[in-house]
């Protein structure tokens, strides 16, 4: 059971480092709105990347197509109720953009920390190599929950400290993986294709326009393009 824990440890400091480490590196963006659009145009292409060429691919190798499209549906739906029940927040337009971003992520990071538990039962090495590209690709994840708080006028400590909350789901999701095993491939396609449609939601809906409430230019196109980019860099 001890190495259980330890699993579930690693898994924690994946998700909270990364998100966490984005979170502080937002503290030193300029606060322009040319460049906060820029920058939600890049975690929206970054974001946009994941969904296409790593979540949805995944979910379809270890389920099928109607799981996958099951995923997505509920993933929206979920997003679509979260919004009904934080209208309220129109005051703070950003600070609900950010809320439903730290959702997503946290939905996102779930299955990531089932993967990365089984991975870790599989083979020990592969489980580390897995452990460190998620906790760099969460780092821009981290980033662009950062944003909209820093547009809210939010305290440098609530930024990192919600930026580092968004991570525990993947502790959760890797002590779950190591304990149960073996999970159902079906479960884990499910749990990805739903993070996927939460994800694609969020960025259709909040993130791209909200970038082009910032800035009515060109700058928030030319970041989504160049965080596609970055991704198909990154993941090479």
């Amino acid at each position: 059971m001890r190495h259980v824990y330890i699993i579930a440890f690693i898994g924690l400091m994946v998700g909270v480092l990364g998100t966490g480490i984005g979170g502080v590196i937002s503290l030193f963006i300029k606060k322009s709105n040319r460049v906060l659009s820029f920058l939600l145009g890049l975690t929206g292409g970054f974001m946009m990347f994941i969904v296409t060429f790593h979540l949805l691919p995944e979910s379809f190798l270890l389920g099928n197509i109607f799981t996958v499209l099951l995923g997505i549906i509920l993933g929206m739906l979920i997003v679509i109720t979260i919004e009904k029940y934080i209208q309220n927040i129109s005051c703070r337009p950003y600070l609900r953009t950010s809320i439903i971003l730290g959702l997503s992520i946290g939905v996102h990071n779930f299955p990531e920390g089932l993967a990365l538990g089984s991975s870790f039962l599989a083979t020990s090495n592969f489980g580390m190599v897995l452990a460190l590209a998620m906790l760099l690709h969460n780092i821009p994840e981290g980033i662009s929950m950062a944003i909209p708080l820093r547009l809210n006028k939010f305290s440098n400590k609530e930024v990192v400290l919600y930026t580092i909350l968004a991570g525990i789901p993947t502790g959760v999701g890797a002590f779950l993986g190591a304990y149960l095993g073996s999970i159902s491939n079906n479960i884990i396609s499910l749990c990805l294709a739903l993070a996927g449609g939460t994800m694609l939601y969020i960025i259709c809906d909040e993130i791209i326009p909200t970038g082009k409430t910032l800035h009515k230019g060109r700058v928030s196109t030319l970041g989504v393009i160049t965080g596609f980019i970055i991704g198909t860099i990154l993941y090479l």
